[in-house]
């Protein structure tokens, strides 16, 4: 069981690598005027990480559910290390309640 879940927060952190890396592409190229081909690789990221939540053991709805509290975390680390903006501590707060919300949902017994 402890195998399943280690692969399962692995797959959730890199499904939000990708689609927060694509968006960022996507937000360069548009906003920034970076290049057409960074919206390309965006759209072809963000695809590729819809296709890996497909790999989670649970259902549609309880995969993306949790897989919200991961997606906050991963921007708020995001914002540390591409964005070098410094986590207040309600973003900390915040991010430590959606994850336990994630494993709840996630892991919780059934």
């Amino acid at each position: 069981m402890t195998n399943i879940i280690i692969i399962s927060v692995l797959l959730f952190f890199l499904a939000a690598l990708l689609e927060i890396g694509g968006g960022y592409l996507v937000w360069l190229w548009l906003k920034e005027k970076r290049g057409r081909i960074l919206g390309w690789l965006g759209a072809l990221t963000l695809a590729v990480y819809g296709v890996i939540l497909t790999f989670q053991p649970a259902h549609f709805g309880r995969v993306y559910a949790a897989y919200g509290g991961i997606f906050i975390v991963s921007s708020i680390i995001w914002g540390l290390v591409i964005d070098k903006k410094k986590p207040d501590r309600y973003e900390i707060i915040g991010g430590g309640v959606a994850l336990l919300g994630a494993a709840i949902i996630m892991y919780g017994p059934r």
